[in-house]
């Protein structure tokens, strides 16, 4: 997953349309109004803050891909936006007040520093090597801060190094990683750390694949998604790289359905960071949706549909150039919750 770096430093106190085509402030959460999908999983977007000077050029642009996603999940999944109280206004009368929570998180890209796979809600230690340490500690701590405020914790914690971004599991006991998760625990070897992730988050199968040749942050979700338990979609990687990611995954996961993607992708940068632009597998999938990033690009409708063959979930289009230059969108800037998670953030 891709992930932009917020400049807490410069100001710490304050701060990865229509329906898809294949388709026909208070913390008080106000149940009756929302969806009666028994399935639904919890999904969380934190929003800018409107005194975040990193993000000022960009602000509205967030905000309007925020409401728009938010929109998309509510009524097919549960739906959560974190805001602080100067920034309420902006999403309000646009999304349903009870989707609108109160709380400061120091940066946007949420996926990265919550805990992570669905139903297990590990939390490792966020430090990534794009970030200071201060700027990192800042954002990991706000978000803890707003966990404790609300009396949530975590399944389990671990001192290990590793961003949301590069866990990408099937929700039935596989995941993959890429090697930066090696390069930032350089204790573990490769055997170990599969045994390390096994042991926290409760998979059966590991794989660790080498990351993207250029990317800053090493994520796996800009590179693959799982569309089903057995169905794993990999964007088309370079030549030098391509032939041992495939030989990783399929030695991890024997009988995998191994499905390359088109490779659309135009490279570029904003902030040092690639962009994320056409990278149609940074999709948020959930237990019945695959909520894919959309460019307003000439491929769009037929990655759409080449998701959908290849899923029994239903595929909901989300608009993501407002925010995909910056290097992450749908996947990167939301955290999604299961089971006794979901409910316990649903109804705090």
């Amino acid at each position: 997953m891709f992930l932009i770096i917020s400049i807490v430093s410069l100001f710490l106190n304050t701060a990865c349309q229509k329906d898809s085509l294949l388709e026909t402030p208070t913390t008080a959460i106000n149940m009756e109004t929302r969806t009666s999908n028994p399935n639904a999983q919890a999904i969380v977007l934190a929003a800018p803050s409107v005194h975040n000077s990193y993000y000022e050029a960009v602000f509205q642009d967030i905000v309007d891909f925020q409401v728009d996603y938010a929109n998309k999940i509510d009524g097919r999944d549960e739906v959560i936006i974190l805001v602080d109280k100067d920034t309420r206004s902006y999403y309000q009368g646009r999304v349903p007040n009870y989707v609108l929570v109160e709380a400061n998180i120091e940066d946007i890209w949420i996926r990265d520093f919550s805990p992570v796979v669905a139903g297990a809600q590990v939390k490792f230690d966020y430090l990534p090597d794009y970030l200071s340490r201060a700027d990192a500690n800042a954002i990991d701590n706000s978000f803890e801060n707003w966990m404790r405020s609300i009396g949530l914790d975590y399944s389990k914690k671990s001192s290990l190094i590793l961003d949301g971004g590069n866990v990408v599991g099937n929700g039935a006991g596989r995941i993959v990683v890429t090697d930066r998760f090696l390069y930032d625990n350089p204790h573990l070897t490769k055997q170990q750390a599969k045994n390390k992730l096994k042991q926290l988050t409760g998979a059966t199968q590991v794989a660790i694949i080498k990351e993207t040749p250029g990317d800053a942050t090493g994520h796996s979700d800009g590179m693959l998604m799982w569309t089903d338990e057995n169905t794993l979609l990999l964007h088309d990687q370079p030549r030098r790289v391509k032939n041992k990611i495939i030989n990783e995954l399929k030695s991890a996961f024997p009988g995998v359905n191994l499905v390359i993607v088109p490779d659309y992708y135009e490279d570029d940068s904003w902030g040092g960071f690639s962009s994320a632009c056409n990278i149609y597998v940074n999709s948020l999938v959930t237990n019945d949706y695959i909520y894919v990033p959309t460019f307003n690009a000439a491929h769009d409708s037929e990655m759409l549909n080449f998701i959908q063959v290849h899923t029994t979930k239903t595929v909901v289009e989300v608009p993501a150039e407002k925010v995909c230059f910056m290097g992450g969108s749908v996947r990167c800037l939301s955290w999604q919750l299961d089971g006794r998670f979901a409910d316990a953030i649903l109804t705090e």
